[in-house]
């Protein structure tokens, strides 16, 4: 089976009594492996917390290359408004996909805030995705994750082994709606990114940061951590910095 062992097919809510609620999206190929651990820690601050995974995740390689960004689009805005119904405040956690769906979620609600961890909007080889990937997804579905990479068979990736070729297709779909919506966001918002991350380039701070409306914009730029640093506490200086800034950026809306 195409799955490594950092693998959730599980959904998640805690902390069900509280009325400030915080939704919480994974990245591409990833599940909810990544946002678990987050979820809980912020339930035991006070929040309630909700993490799914999102269609085509949590499942096989195959389904998720049946998938479309509308579905994606649509779970979490069902998700988010059935946590609104629940709730008197409304937070969003995305962490790379996750945070262009966050992105595209605060254009639509008026959140109280939004995190949006290593959003990828321009993609580090941009002629692969943005060129080859459209003329070929149906030739070659799936390729390998750690071809992807120079030192890849040294990397930990999560989710699926392998990148759904057409469902990144979708993604990359989904990139170019969610630029075009992102002088809508006004909520209060927290970017986060890390120099060490192979997947997210910087640049996609600057797309972010320069189009968003918001009057309130906090940064946190990290070193050495990966791309999955929600989850992944390698470096635990900089984990434990990215659970201590978001606590309490939440904390102040």
């Amino acid at each position: 089976m195409a799955r490594t062992n950092r693998f959730d097919e599980n959904n998640y809510e805690f902390n069900l009594e509280s009325k400030n609620g915080i939704y919480l999206i994974h990245g591409f190929t990833n599940t909810t492996y990544e946002t678990k651990k987050l979820a809980q820690y912020l339930s035991k601050q006070g929040y309630r917390t909700v993490a799914n995974n999102l269609p085509g995740h949590g499942t096989t390689i195959e389904e998720c290359n049946r998938v479309k960004y509308q579905d994606w689009v649509e779970s979490v805005e069902q998700g988010v408004a059935r946590l609104a119904s629940k709730c008197d405040k409304i937070h969003v956690i995305g962490s790379s996909m996750g945070g262009v769906l966050g992105l595209h979620i605060a254009s639509q609600f008026p959140l109280n805030s939004l995190i949006a961890v290593a959003p990828v909007f321009q993609f580090k080889s941009e002629f692969k995705t943005r060129i080859l990937v459209p003329l070929f997804n149906n030739i070659v579905p799936v390729v390998s994750k750690s071809s992807q990479y120079q030192d890849g068979q040294n990397m930990s990736f999560y989710g699926y082994t392998e990148y759904p070729n057409k469902a990144l297709n979708q993604f990359r779909q989904l990139t170019n709606i969610v630029r075009k919506q992102l002088n809508n966001v006004q909520c209060p918002t927290l970017l986060i990114h890390s120099e060490g991350d192979q997947t997210c380039i910087m640049e996609n701070y600057n797309i972010v940061n320069d189009n968003i409306s918001s009057d309130i914009k906090e940064k946190l730029t990290l070193e050495k951590i990966s791309h999955n640093m929600l989850v992944e506490d390698k470096h635990i200086d900089e984990f434990n910095l990215i659970y201590k800034k978001i606590t309490n950026f939440i904390g102040q809306f």
